[in-house]
């Protein structure tokens, strides 16, 4: 329970901590495109690619990931109601064929959108990752292997494939 004035100490050190991990995703071409928040924590969906897509959106995406686990690391949450919370995320990338469209009333209210197995898939490697682990794809993997380092790790069976999926975790890059 946060005592009296430890909200606005909340509120704008995770403001603070937004808008850092929406700088280092502008700044690598990417787009911040949700903030869902739960009692648990928030969830944010990233996109590259889309709208506009660079030929290296799989290493722009693999930075970006470890610049908001970096930005996540040194936060020094506030105090709240005489506990120090513990910040942690966790993070998955993956890539592949999306359903991307402008969705709503043509003079109403209209959201950019992707939707598909890939955005999915995402999700799943996010909910499978540890705290403070980046968990990608292979086809991420075989897109960004010659910059960073990764650890093959075993095959995980996620909702909605018929076969164990191979996964790899992005430790960190090798410049």
């Amino acid at each position: 329970r946060a005592l009296p004035g430890e909200e606005l100490k909340v509120v704008t050190s995770f403001s603070r901590a937004f808008g850092q991990i929406n700088a280092a995703v502008e700044a690598r071409g990417g787009m911040l495109k949700k903030v869902t928040y739960h009692l648990s924590g928030s969830d944010i969906v990233i996109y590259f690619g889309v709208p506009t897509a660079h030929t290296n959106d799989p290493v722009r995406a693999a930075q970006a990931a470890l610049a908001i686990r970096k930005i996540i690391l040194d936060i020094k949450a506030p105090t709240v109601g005489n506990i120090q919370p513990e910040i942690s995320c966790q993070i998955g990338i993956a890539s592949g064929p999306c359903f991307v469209a402008e969705i709503g009333e043509l003079r109403g209210r209209r959201e950019f959108n992707v939707l598909g197995d890939t955005v999915n898939t995402t999700a799943r490697l996010m909910d499978r990752a540890a705290k403070n682990q980046i968990l990608v794809s292979a086809r991420i993997y075989e897109a960004i292997a010659p910059y960073f380092e990764c650890l093959e790790l075993e095959p995980v069976s996620l909702k909605g494939k018929s076969a164990p999926v191979p996964i790899f975790e992005l430790v960190k890059s090798k410049e």
